[in-house]
């Protein structure tokens, strides 16, 4: 399952609709192929989505609709305490989605509201719901690829069934019949707790020798019903800790988060996917992170078409990314907005950071009258 795009009408923060496209738009050369998967014809996705902006812009809230619609897709109870909460108190909200499945092109329309319950707790009842669906053929190409008039739903939500939950989406029948299963791995819950829990128990040695080539493996292992996790450094006694959160005293943040991060690409590499990461640079320098994006970024490697969804604070990581369609750029002016890099920049040769740098595209800097205004506060503090 690949998303296409994502159209929100009723987020409360956001100034206008939210409305983000994964195609890649712009020409596809051959020096950027690896960057990029082709779904069929000329229809390509991105294989690396990055979200920039100044603090307060928006960032992390663009990640978390994002994630919002993954769940929504694989038919997530919304009302989860571990789906972000993006939805205002008895504010109607339209979910329109694209995706990709099977040779077919689908879009999903639901409307849906959030309320509290008798104890205070949020509650997401979906109010409607319609599937749309259409076979991707050679005459479907970038200009139509979103074009469902004239065509009937496939499904249609009939709340008077007992059996589908309120928060759960008509996903639910979809997703038992589709061969290309959704894998959505939300990371932002990490973004300042680091912990891990390494698949098959064992963190891979190369993913230990990238971050900290002292370490000789670390293992996690159940013990009646308990967590132990072993960690041994080369010419030393072995560690036994009671709590995988106890590597926080042994190894750096950068070390656990990596070990995380990594190990979860390997993941959803192997199956294909997404892996949604707030903050990418928090805890690690610049050529992890590069290490980290062009994973995904390389055909050999990524051969189902995982894509990588980040965000960051520092425009020289968009350097890394091949293309303009693949940068979004957040700002907060009076309402949250989002925008594709393609649709404010229509050449790509320039280097990305230093239009971003350079405030060429409008509230990408921290405003000059705030600094000078800081600059005076401090100033006159010092005179006192």
């Amino acid at each position: 399952m690949r998303i296409l795009r994502i159209k929100v009408d009723g987020l409360p923060l956001y100034k206008d609709t939210f409305d983000i496209s994964f195609l890649a738009v712009q020409r596809v050369q051959r020096s950027h192929e690896d960057s990029v998967y082709n779904l069929f014809g000329n229809i390509y996705v991105n294989t690396a989505e990055g979200f920039v902006g100044i603090n307060a812009s928006g960032k992390t809230t663009a990640l978390n609709v994002i994630s919002f619609a993954g769940s929504l897709l694989g038919a997530t109870p919304l009302s989860a305490e571990y789906v972000p909460s993006i939805l205002g108190e008895n504010i109607k909200t339209v979910f329109d989605v694209d995706f990709f499945a099977d040779g077919k092109i689908y879009h999903l329309m639901s409307e849906m509201v959030r309320t509290k319950d008798l104890n205070g707790k949020n509650k997401i009842s979906i109010l409607s719901e319609s599937l749309w669906m259409k076979t991707a053929t050679t005459k479907v190409n970038k200009t139509n690829i979103f074009e469902f008039e004239g065509l009937s739903p496939v499904r249609v939500r009939d709340n008077t069934d007992e059996y589908l939950p309120d928060d759960v989406s008509i996903m639910i029948a979809l997703n038992k019949q589709l061969k290309s299963k959704e894998m959505f791995m939300d990371l932002a819950m990490f973004t300042e707790f680091n912990l891990f829990l390494p698949e098959g128990g064992t963190v891979p040695g190369e993913i230990i020798s990238l971050l900290d080539p002292t370490i000789e493996y670390i293992t996690v292992e159940n013990v009646n019903d308990k967590l132990i996790t072993r960690l041994k450094f080369y010419d030393r006694q072995e560690l036994v800790l009671l709590n995988p959160s106890e590597l926080n005293a042994y190894l750096s943040s950068g070390t656990v988060k990596g070990v995380r991060v990594f190990s979860d690409a390997a993941r959803v590499l192997r199956n294909g996917g997404y892996l949604i990461i707030d903050e990418i640079e928090n805890h690690f320098n610049r050529e992890l992170v590069a290490s980290l994006l062009r994973l995904f970024m390389n055909k050999r490697i990524n051969k189902k078409g995982a894509v990588v969804v980040f965000s960051t604070h520092y425009p020289e990581l968009l350097d890394e990314l091949d293309r303009n369609d693949s940068v979004f750029i957040t700002r907060n002016e009076h309402g949250l907005t989002v925008d594709n890099l393609n649709s404010l920049l229509n050449r790509n040769d320039f280097k990305k950071s230093e239009v971003y740098q350079s405030n060429f595209l409008g509230g990408t800097a921290p405003k000059y009258s705030s600094l000078v205004a800081l600059q005076k506060s401090i100033k006159r503090s010092l005179e006192e």
